[in-house]
Order: structure tokens, then sequence, then C-alpha cells
């Protein structure tokens, strides 16, 4: 039981991480391209690595924990990005 609650806190973690980079990308940087300044891109920039690392260690904790069965890891993963959204969303309507 203490693997897939530790398993679980990855999954909701990483994939938090992740949507909460893409509300913060799609919030600020709604403007042409050609009119972005040095810091907008760099921001850019530094989002999509965060998202990048974030997607591939999902992967690897997917990849990491040997002893739960693939399906169960799906089934973890498929149950921490609905409540990772759920978060997420109620996060973004106290800050917005």
């Amino acid at each position: 039981m203490k693997t897939y609650m530790k398993i679980f806190m990855y999954f909701f973690m990483m994939v938090a991480i992740f949507l909460m980079t893409s509300i913060y990308s799609s919030e600020n940087f709604q403007k042409p391209f050609n009119t972005l300044d040095s810091m907008d891109i760099s921001r850019m920039v530094l989002i999509n690595i965060i998202k990048l690392v974030s997607g591939l260690l999902i992967i690897d904790t997917y990849l990491r924990f040997k002893e739960i069965s693939n399906g169960k890891k799906t089934l973890v993963l498929g149950i921490s990005i609905p409540i990772s959204i759920i978060v997420c969303v109620f996060l973004t309507s106290i800050y917005f």
C-alpha cells in the first residue's frame, strides 16, 4: 500500500507541474510572436524545459516501480490525472 501511495504522489506532482506550467503559459503568452521581447522568449523556453522534464519524470516513474504491474500503474496514473486536474483548477480559480 505504501508503494501505491508513493507512485500516486509522484504521478500527481508531475501531472500538476505539467498542468500548472500549461495554464501559466496560456494565460501570459497571448500576444503575437513578433511582439515578444527576449524575457518572454526565455520564459517560454524555461516553461518548455519544465514540461519536458516533467514528462520524462512521469515515464521514469512508470518504469521505476517494477513490483507493481503495468495495469495497476496505468490505473494509478489514470486516477492521478483527474485528481490533479481538479486541484489545478481549484488553485487556478483562487489565483486568477
